[in-house]
């Protein structure tokens, strides 16, 4: 297995060190194996490399409570060795499952994978898989695209552009080029002759030029 930013993860939970979570709810959800870890770079260990990880080294992961506390979420980040993932499950994936329509940002992901395949992550993807309550009636919708034409790209900015309206909701789309980068949609559509490219082991400008060969 490869493992990508926004990648969701499973494996037994026990083997990693949860004793910096002061909530118990939240570290029970871990240990239990409920709580995926989500793919992410960290900034302090970074090292060079492709834009995935393997099996045969460390997997930087977070996990998310799906409750709030005074407002804010909790989060734990630590890692893990690849090759103790048990189960993967892609931003892809996610979207192709069952999801009752329950908020607003849920509700967007319906309407826009009615039209256009795309990749779900963020507080929408952890609720369709662990069936918790993770999004609320502002959530933000978090999607990834890869392998659209600038045509098609467009028609889907416009069309969350239309539902952002429509339902009171922030849409972010990144695009997923074939060197792993990750670029935000609204800035790609816009005239900016640099794009921020987020990746899993640094963040680059990418010079817009060449942005049409990676997609």
């Amino acid at each position: 297995m490869i493992f990508q930013r926004h990648d969701l993860v499973f494996s037994n939970w026990s083997i990693i060190d949860t004793s910096l979570v002061k909530n118990e709810n939240f570290k029970k959800l871990i240990l239990q194996n409920i709580l995926p870890g989500i793919v992410r770079r960290d900034e302090l260990e970074a090292k060079p490399g492709e834009n995935y990880y393997s099996e045969n080294e460390k997997v930087f992961i977070g996990f998310v409570y799906p409750y709030t506390e005074n407002g804010r979420r909790l989060r734990f980040a630590t890692s893990v060795p690849g090759n103790k993932i048990t189960k993967l499950v892609s931003p892809y994936e996610i979207s192709k499952y069952k999801f009752e329509q329950r908020t607003p940002a849920l509700l967007a992901l319906y309407q826009i994978t009615d039209e256009f395949k795309v990749g779900v992550w963020g507080s929408t993807s952890l609720e369709i898989i662990t069936g918790l309550p993770f999004t609320h009636d502002k959530s933000d919708l978090d999607l990834i695209v890869k392998n659209y034409e600038h045509e098609e790209l467009i028609e889907l900015l416009s069309l969350c552009n239309e539902i952002e309206s429509g339902l009171g909701i922030k849409i972010d789309v990144e695009i997923h080029l074939k060197s792993g980068y990750g670029i935000n949609l609204k800035e790609y559509a816009s005239e900016s002759d640099t794009l921020l490219g987020k990746g899993l082991r640094d963040v680059v400008l990418i010079d817009r030029k060449s942005i049409e060969a990676y997609i």
